[in-house]
């Protein structure tokens, strides 16, 4: 996928048009390796797609998943995080 045709620059710290999709519903910074994770809605008329963009200093990595493989990793993550929890308290 070419970062130019998407606006963005990779050389510098900043990426322009990462976080800021108009249809963009949450994002999150996870300070482990200074990540920041965004979903955003990727309405189609045939197969409704959720854009995940997981941007780590200067590499992106995106993702166009479908509802059933979303619900599956909601699932899977939901799992883990009762698990890294139950570990905390």
């Amino acid at each position: 996928m070419s970062d130019e045709r998407e606006g963005r620059r990779m050389g510098g710290a900043e990426l322009e048009g990462v976080s800021e999709h108009k249809d963009e519903f949450a994002s999150f910074h996870a300070p482990y390796r200074n990540a920041v994770i965004t979903l955003i809605d990727k309405p189609s008329d045939d197969v409704p797609l959720m854009e995940m963009r997981i941007r780590e200093g200067r590499r992106i990595t995106i993702l166009e998943l479908d509802g059933e493989t979303v619900g599956n990793l909601a699932k899977a993550l939901q799992g883990w995080a009762d698990k890294a929890q139950n570990k905390g308290s």
